[in-house]
């Protein structure tokens, strides 16, 4: 096993205001892989992501231990949201916790000549600064320096940095989730890792969001914009008003704010604290720069003139070809945008919910099984647990819920047996809590064969 040892401090940086000590130590192992490499880590690391040359559709696994003997259960390696649009021929997974691992083995069902194994050793403290409760004002923001960022990263070996900043008016807010860890002990540690990982092993010089919000709903400042002073709160932009350029969704990026909800949100919803922080960032986003939070819009590329019109509130899968910010999560934008829009205007959003439920239709051979998820959607601050019910399925089928009642999503599992009849059948799911009453459709398809 080959292992490439990389410093985190840069010699030749001219020193920062802001500069802290580094945060975060990296190495990286490499090698290729037939079906099967077990990685030794160099010691303690606290995160890790493999990455590999080409195959970006190769199913990559990976099991940790703890000891060096004896692995875990097996993991998919999901694709980093940002590096899925990423040039060239390096594939790059989501950045993960090693949980004390000592080693990592990574399974492939392709050949891969060459794969490699970030590991990562966050030394940073968390952070306890939390996002303020004000209106349409700005919320707190936490700043670089006090998430600990290695501003040193920024610059190459000469001192030049990498990715200077560009700032352009501001047309649109494009939400994210960063796939990584839900229930995240030390989620300051995962924005220096993720930053090393951007800067670093992607080579872009800085972190790719122009803010990040944990589950607590604390706010982090992502993409440099001037050196702000611990306990300040950023706003990403410059004198003038215009935000900076980050790279959070490739082609849209100039003219546009990009807000990552740390976690995976794909089967399961935000939490309420991040949630309310995030609308609480977009109402001010969107007042401060004029954006309708519930409209359409027009958007024109100030660098190279691209133009698309969709929604001002958006979800990187709008503008790219990924899943983020994932099914469940993403499902639940038409009640923020909502819920931003009466922020704007002073009015408390009456607590309430919805439901949606994805894929549109299904379609099963008679006698299997075949599921859908069921997400709810509130707004208004509603909490309260959904009880979820199913009408419509077609003779000798049975649906049921993995989570009944439920504050978030559930998994809608429809069985068929050898008696159902073919055809397409319309299905009502209903949801029902305080006294409210919700429902929505979707379809099913059943085949003889």
């Amino acid at each position: 096993m080959a292992a490439l040892s990389v410093a985190v401090v840069l010699a030749g940086v001219p020193s920062v205001a802001s500069a802290v000590p580094a945060q975060t130590a990296a190495n990286e192992s490499s090698g290729a892989i037939a079906r099967v490499k077990t990685f030794r880590a160099p010691g303690t690391v606290s995160h890790l992501a493999v990455h590999w040359r080409g195959h970006r559709s190769a199913r990559v696994r990976v099991a940790l231990s703890r000891d060096g003997r004896h692995f875990g259960a097996r993991h998919r390696v999901r694709l980093d949201e940002l590096g899925e649009a990423a040039p060239g021929r390096e594939t790059y997974g989501a950045l993960m916790r090693a949980r004390g691992a000592r080693a990592v083995r990574v399974y492939t069902d392709r050949r891969l000549a060459r794969a490699s194994v970030l590991w990562l050793t966050d030394r940073g403290g968390a952070v306890r600064r939390s996002a303020s409760a004000a209106s349409v004002a700005q919320p707190g923001v936490t700043p670089r320096i006090d998430w600990g960022a290695d501003e040193s990263l920024r610059f190459d070996s000469t001192g030049k940095e990498v990715w200077p900043p560009a700032f352009y008016p501001v047309q649109k807010l494009i939400v994210h989730h960063t796939a990584t860890q839900n229930r995240d002990p030390n989620p300051a540690a995962t924005v220096r890792s993720i930053y090393y990982y951007h800067a670093i092993t992607q080579g872009w010089g800085d972190v790719g969001y122009n803010f990040l919000i944990d589950e607590a709903g604390r706010i982090y400042e992502g993409r440099h914009t001037l050196d702000y002073p611990s306990g300040s709160s950023p706003t990403g932009e410059d004198a003038a008003g215009n935000g900076v350029t980050a790279a959070h969704a490739s082609g849209f990026n100039s003219g546009t704010v990009g807000v990552a909800l740390l976690g995976t949100l794909t089967n399961q919803d935000a939490t309420p604290a991040a949630r309310a922080a995030l609308e609480l960032l977009l109402a001010w986003e969107s007042d401060r720069h004029g954006i309708d939070p519930q409209g359409s819009s027009l958007y024109t590329n100030p660098v190279n003139g691209t133009q698309k019109t969709f929604a001002n509130i958006s979800g990187h899968r709008d503008v790219g070809a990924t899943e983020c910010p994932g099914g469940v999560f993403y499902s639940t934008l038409p009640g923020i945008r909502s819920d931003v829009a009466a922020l704007m205007t002073g009015t408390q959003p009456q607590p309430d919910f919805s439901l949606s439920v994805s894929p549109a239709s299904r379609t099963v051979k008679r006698g299997k099984s075949t599921t859908y998820t069921v997400a709810v959607n509130r707004t208004g601050g509603f909490a309260a647990s959904v009880s979820l019910g199913v009408s419509g399925l077609p003779p000798g089928a049975t649906g049921s819920f993995s989570t009944n009642p439920t504050t978030g999503s559930s998994t809608l599992s429809v069985r068929t047996s050898s008696s159902t009849p073919t055809g397409t059948f319309a299905l009502t799911v209903t949801g029902t809590a305080a006294g409210v009453t919700r429902s929505t459709s979707t379809s099913l398809q059943v085949n003889r064969r």
